[in-house]
């Protein structure tokens, strides 16, 4: 299954596909201490990144990604969603909205050339930042 986060006109992609039979998300059960997820970020812009996986109040530094540059990294993630916090370096940051995760997920975070003008020094300072992209969902095969 595929889930597909659009952009609005100020943000970034992310596409997850699901782990096959991952169900670890059954009514009752607390959610796991923490599960695996990769993450392929492709920046497009001409600015490096700093990439962090977020929830409020918490972030954890996923990784840096040069200029026009493609990395891929897997970390540990305690929740079943996550936010990236993009930091273009010394230019603010970007939020994602939040996106469902399972144990297992390959995501897909492409950060476009023009996202750094949207960047806000004073997000990447809040504690609990409003997010700028609106997330829309696409069905499998589109």
């Amino acid at each position: 299954m595929a889930r597909f986060i659009s952009p609005s006109a100020l943000g970034c992609v992310i596409l997850a596909t699901a782990a096959c039979g991952s169900n670890i998300s059954e009514i009752g059960l607390p959610p796991p201490e923490s599960q695996e997820l990769t993450v392929e970020v492709r920046n497009h812009n001409h600015n490096a990144i700093t990439v962090y996986a977020y929830r409020s109040g918490f972030r954890d530094r996923i990784g840096f990604v040069e200029a026009a540059n493609t990395q891929t990294f897997t970390f540990r993630w305690p929740t079943k969603d996550v936010r990236f916090l993009i930091d273009f370096l010394a230019q603010g940051c970007l939020l994602t909205e939040s996106l469902p995760v399972d144990a297992g997920d390959d995501l897909l975070l492409i950060v476009r050339v023009i996202d750094n003008q949207q960047a806000s020094q004073a997000l990447c300072r809040r504690e609990s930042p409003d997010p700028p992209l609106h997330l829309g969902r696409r069905e499998d095969g589109q």
